[in-house]
């Protein structure tokens, strides 16, 4: 009797515990309303990625705005995070904020890419990721991810995944003129940026000292900066 015993003790303590398919979901902001949750769109995301909730360990929620439109204010005054906007839509359906991690420094997709890499996935050693996004968003988020998480040094290898989800509740016009507009800024960084930096090195000096989201400049480049982003008609509803 003894004997099995042993025998069964052993096999319980030397299983192995099984692993969740994603280390992390990924899910890009994507604006908010003036009441601050997320767009319709947004929600589409998170819903899809609510799907996979026992798949995956972690979640990651990003942005903390755009550059495009002012962000809406909380009742306290304070502007709303994207990323925090996203995270308190997953608490409400259901998943411990441990699992959450949120993006709060980014306020475009590059940003977003580059930070979820630098500050998020690597310092955890993930390898297996899923990024869930809009439709009309994945062409220029998909390429952006897989160039920023090639750039050497690569570290350990990581298995990105990618799914679209429709671009729910946005108006037609609106959402051909961002589709156009995501064309138009993947095909620039595409003959641009992306042909000439080709390490990490290189996309820290590209973010932090010529992208004009996060390099410093005079305040009269930055009221033009501010001029030049900003959304107007149909775009601002996208934002």
């Amino acid at each position: 009797m003894w004997v099995a015993i042993g025998i069964v003790w052993r096999i319980l303590i030397s299983a192995p515990v099984q692993a969740t398919k994603w280390d992390a979901i990924i899910v890009p902001g994507g604006g908010l309303e003036e009441d601050g949750r997320p767009y319709d769109f947004v929600r589409a995301r998170l819903d899809a990625a609510l799907l996979h909730d026992a798949e995956t360990e972690a979640y990651i929620v990003l942005s903390r705005g755009t550059t495009h439109k002012p962000p809406p204010r909380n009742a306290r005054g304070f502007p709303v995070d994207e990323s925090v906007a996203s995270a308190q839509y997953l608490v409400e359906h259901g998943v411990e904020p441990s699992r959450i991690l949120q993006d709060t420094w980014s306020v475009d997709t590059v940003g977003n890419v580059a930070f979820t890499r630098l500050m998020l996935v690597e310092p955890r050693g993930w390898r297996r990721l899923l990024v869930v996004t809009s439709e009309f968003h994945m062409p220029r988020t998909h390429a952006l991810f897989d160039w920023i998480f090639g750039l050497k040094p690569r570290g350990r290898g990581v298995e990105l995944s990618f799914e679209s989800v429709p671009d729910r509740g946005m108006d037609e016009v609106a959402r051909q003129a961002r589709a156009q507009k995501e064309a138009q800024a993947l095909a620039s960084l595409r003959s641009g940026t992306m042909a000439r930096v080709h390490d990490l090195p290189g996309l820290h000096r590209f973010v932090f000292q010529e992208h004009r989201a996060y390099a410093a400049s005079s305040p009269q480049q930055a009221a033009a900066a501010a001029e030049a982003d900003q959304a107007r008609g149909a775009l601002a509803s996208t934002y």
